[in-house]
């Protein structure tokens, strides 16, 4: 990959609609456990690829991003259906 496909790649992981695309089951396990929009959602996941423990107001009273994912990955993992 040339430097310049790159950079691309790694702009276009940080991009809101993008992550909305990917992500769309953790965006709505975030909405659900920690009442955020989808946008607050986004820029959750977002901050938290980019290394940092803090976002919106909302995702800081929760407790910062690392345990917002986790209580959405969690609830995604025990609310999905059982596999056999």
């Amino acid at each position: 990959m040339t430097s310049i496909g790159a950079r691309h790649a790694f702009l276009r992981s940080f991009d809101i609609p993008t992550i909305l695309l990917r992500y769309p089951r953790l965006v709505f396990a975030m909405r659900k456990v920690a009442a955020l929009d989808g946008g607050e959602a986004a820029r959750c996941i977002r901050d938290l690829k980019a290394g940092r423990r803090w976002s919106s107001d909302a995702v800081n009273h929760y407790g910062g991003t690392r345990r917002v994912a986790s209580d959405a990955w969690r609830s995604r993992r025990l609310n999905s259906p059982a596999v056999n």
